[in-house]
């Protein structure tokens, strides 16, 4: 499974190409974290020990869409673009676990609760595995290992979903400004 790293930047491009970069500086560091706590937030299901479960499907994605959209999170400028921009942000969880060897009982995620309990796996190894065993002598070499290579993947696509929005608001500016004038 990705660490928290990998789902972050996922959940950020995902965020950023539906909602759009916020404006202002302030707004776009409460965009950014807001959108990367989303995207990690599956994960808090290791806490009361369900990992891969409900949190890690459409169902948990819909929910907190929904909610989001509701309170009017600061993620996007409408309900509608809250929703789908949240709603992508928690699904690149499940999908980035998907595209991940899952090697802990039970295997792969419950991707489509409530409407299933059955667990699915890809069976790909896109991302490496993150281990939580820190008495390991290899843990600190593997994660690091696995990050950079979420890293060497996510990146550049975030910076390219960052640039291209940035590029798209300067261009609406400008157009804005010349069809005033």
């Amino acid at each position: 499974m990705p660490s928290s790293v990998g789902h972050g930047l996922a959940a950020l491009s995902a965020g950023w190409a539906l909602a759009g970069v916020a404006v202002a500086r302030r707004a776009r560091l409460i965009q950014a974290a807001l959108l990367v706590a989303i995207g990690a937030a599956p994960d808090l299901d290791l806490l009361w020990g369900r990992h891969s479960r409900e949190t890690h499907s459409m169902g948990a994605a819909i929910l907190v869409a929904s909610v989001a959209a509701w309170q009017r999170w600061p993620v996007a400028s409408t309900r509608w673009r809250i929703w789908l921009a949240v709603c992508a942000a928690w699904l690149t969880h499940p999908v980035l676990d998907a595209l991940a060897l899952d090697t802990s009982v039970p295997l792969g995620i419950t991707a489509f609760w409530p409407w299933s309990h059955e667990y699915y796996q890809t069976g790909l190894s896109v991302f490496g595995p993150i281990s939580r065993r820190y008495w390991l002598d290899n843990f600190w070499s593997m994660n690091l290992a696995s990050i950079g290579k979420e890293l060497i993947l996510l990146g550049p696509v975030t910076a390219g979903v960052w640039w291209k929005k940035r590029s798209q608001r300067a261009m609406e500016d400008t157009g804005a400004l010349h069809g005033s004038l």
